[in-house]
């Protein structure tokens, strides 16, 4: 009987709980031009973006040297430093039915340039 009473305590006590959290978010939880103000979060134009991502060597050693890259929203990084942002990217198009991949890449500046921080 007591480890019943203590099961009900405790699923109430996590009911009341989520609903506290849930019902409090918006007025606990910063805005995001709030966090990036707070920040200096800074993103990189699609010329400077797109210069890091050709400069990207992947895994598997290939080439992105003539990769195009479309830069949509960015947002500060959550996995890493810098921005994540999304992006319409063309691995090689000059290759025969080359199709754009819509992808989110993060970038960090790092010694004065823009790089790719997550890939």
């Amino acid at each position: 009987m007591k480890g019943s009473v203590a099961g009900i305590v405790g699923a109430v006590c996590l009911v009341v709980g989520f609903a506290a959290g849930f019902a409090l978010r918006p007025s606990l939880a910063p805005s995001g031009t709030a966090v990036v103000a707070a920040t200096g979060v800074a993103q990189p134009s699609e010329e400077e973006a797109t210069a890091a991502v050709r400069r990207h060597k992947l895994f598997t050693g290939t080439s992105l040297a003539n990769a195009t890259l479309k830069l949509g929203d960015c947002s500060p990084g959550g996995v890493g430093p810098g921005v994540t942002c999304m992006t319409q990217l063309t691995m090689d198009p000059t290759k025969a039915n080359a199709t754009p991949q819509n992808r989110p890449i993060g970038f960090a500046r790092v010694g004065g340039q823009w790089e790719v921080a997550v890939w």
